[in-house]
C-alpha cells in the first residue's frame, strides 16, 4: 500500500526554498575551493626545472627511467625533497623538484654529484635519448 504525503502551501514554500538553498552553496562551495588552492612553493623554497631533449619514440621510456631516479631519491637521498617527472609542451623530457631552501637544495645537489647509482641512472636516462646530462638544462627559482 502506497501512502500518498501531502503538503501543505507553507511546507511546500519551506522545502523549495531549502532545495534552492542547497544547490547555490553547492555550488558556492565548488568556486571556494578553486580560491583555496595553495601556491606552489612557500617564499624561500626552490623549484628547479629539468629539461632535456628526447626523441619522440624514447619518451616514455625515458619517463619511465625519470621516475626509478626519483624513487632511489626518495629510498636513499640524505634530505627530501619532492620531484615529479614530465614531459615539457615542446616535446622535452624533464622533471620539477621542490626544495626547502636553497641550503637544502644544494645538499641535494651534493648528493647527486656524489652518488654513483644516481649519477649512473641520470647517465643512463640522457643516453637513452641520444644525448648528454651535460645538455639538460637545469634551472632554479627561488619562490618569494
Amino acid at each position: 500500500m502506497i501512502r500518498q504525503i501531502t503538503l501543505g502551501v507553507d511546507m511546500r514554500y519551506i522545502l523549495g526554498t531549502f532545495l534552492l538553498m542547497s544547490s547555490i552553496n553547492i555550488f558556492a562551495m565548488h568556486h571556494a575551493s578553486n580560491e583555496m588552492l595553495m601556491p606552489v612553493a612557500k617564499p624561500g623554497q626552490v623549484i628547479v626545472t629539468y629539461k632535456g631533449e628526447c626523441p619522440s619514440g624514447k619518451v616514455d621510456e625515458s619517463i619511465e627511467m625519470v621516475k626509478k631516479i626519483i624513487a632511489y631519491e626518495r629510498a636513499n637521498s640524505p634530505v627530501s625533497y619532492s620531484s615529479s617527472p614530465g614531459v615539457w609542451s615542446d616535446g622535452t623530457i624533464g622533471a620539477v623538484d621542490l626544495h626547502d631552501s636553497i641550503e637544502a637544495m644544494e645538499k641535494a645537489f651534493d648528493w647527486q654529484a656524489n652518488d654513483k647509482t644516481w649519477s649512473d641512472l641520470y647517465d643512463q636516462v640522457a643516453q637513452k635519448c641520444g644525448t648528454t646530462v651535460e645538455e639538460f638544462a637545469v634551472v632554479n627559482l627561488i619562490a618569494r
